[in-house]
């Protein structure tokens, strides 16, 4: 039996367990919350020719334990065939997780929610929910827009697909105003031996923050949303045993709405980064977009967006225009078209995903 087939059959014997597994929750226990979602994505180089499959599957359950506590878990199965397909330095597909695995446990702790206004969690967890996923960002699919540049080129941090032990706090005073703070084992892994371990003598410590505030109902229907945040830490110095180097960066995020036309709105998104120091392999970032959201009935939306990436050794502008077409309550299609020009060298690149999603 060859590697694919063995790691195809991994990859849905995954999946056939974890929809087993929530769907009997779901029905036994009313105080658990669970989700199951599958995306399949097409690639394909249209300068060179070279095409590539994608494949995600993801899952998350929380259950409460005592009064405002609870059991936060994820996990995630990766399957990828002739990725990457193109030589661009941001990653113009963020599904690509690199080296295929059929289990990654991303997150699974407790959180405790104190009073009104304060959260604690404490366990395994990774940066990208809590600081850089949105309804803007979360529409593209470049890489920048899971987590920026300047941070995951620059640390060894628990970000997709990998995690991290964690105590991440969040405090909201006042409604609109968020401030959150997590500090992290320095170096991330995705293997079940490395993960659950804070050792900052050898792997380093990652703090990161960030102050937001948004207009609107929520945090997820909003008409404005507005982040500074800053991240610093240290990691293992490359090439050099137990030693560790120091790096920071700070970024900001920006999205409004700036028109609505009856049911269809048109908003902004403006975000970037810096880390200045020498030794950082990225040292400048930002991407300015448009989004033209409820196109139709079923809420579909179009987006276009320029990233910039200025790293050690060079620059890279990526140029995406996607759109997000909500075929059912459980499943969406989503085309994109990249123009990428990495010093000097153009790529154009297509995507189609197809994501189906369940949960209570």
């Amino acid at each position: 039996m060859n590697r694919n087939t063995t790691l195809q059959g991994a990859f849905a014997r995954f999946a056939l367990c974890l929809l087993c597994t929530f769907a009997s929750l779901s029905s036994n226990a009313q105080r658990i919350t669970w989700s199951v979602a599958g995306t399949t994505e097409g690639l394909w180089n249209i300068t060179d020719g070279k095409v590539g499959w994608c494949n995600l599957l993801e899952a998350d359950m929380q259950t409460g334990l005592w009064k405002g506590a609870s059991l936060d878990l994820a996990a995630l199965a990766t399957y990828n065939l002739n990725t990457p397909v193109a030589d661009d330095l941001q990653v113009f597909s963020n599904l690509d997780a690199g080296p295929d695995k059929a289990f990654r446990l991303i997150q699974a702790g407790l959180s405790q929610q104190i009073g009104e206004h304060v959260l604690v969690f404490a366990g395994l967890r990774n940066v990208d929910f809590d600081y850089f996923t949105t309804p803007s960002t979360g529409l593209f699919t470049n890489a920048s827009h899971g987590i920026l540049q300047v941070l995951t080129a620059n640390f060894p941090i628990a970000t997709f697909p990998v995690a991290a032990l964690c105590l991440h706090t969040e405090i909201r005073p006042v409604k609109g105003l968020i401030i959150r703070e997590s500090v992290y084992n320095g170096t991330a892994s995705d293997r079940l031996d490395e993960q659950f371990r804070f050792c900052p003598k050898s792997d380093g410590v990652f703090n990161i923050g960030s102050v937001s505030y948004y207009t609107g109902e929520s945090e997820e229907e909003h008409t404005g949303h507005y982040t500074l945040g800053y991240a610093l830490g240290t990691s293992p110095a490359e090439g050099i045993e137990n030693d560790l180097t120091y790096n920071y960066a700070l970024w900001a995020l920006l999205e409004q709405d700036i028109v609505k036309l009856g049911r269809t709105q048109l908003s902004g998104l403006l975000q970037g980064g810096a880390a200045p120091a020498t030794r950082s392999s990225c040292r400048g970032y930002w991407g300015a977009g448009l989004l033209l959201g409820n196109i139709t009935k079923n809420e579909a939306q179009i987006g276009i967006v320029v990233n910039r990436a200025l790293y050690a050794d060079g620059r890279e502008t990526d140029v995406e225009l996607t759109g997000s077409f909500p075929v059912c309550k459980y499943f969406t299609l989503q085309p994109a078209v990249h123009c990428i020009n990495t010093n000097g060298h153009y790529t154009a690149a297509a995507q189609l995903r197809a994501i189906v999603e369940i949960g209570n």
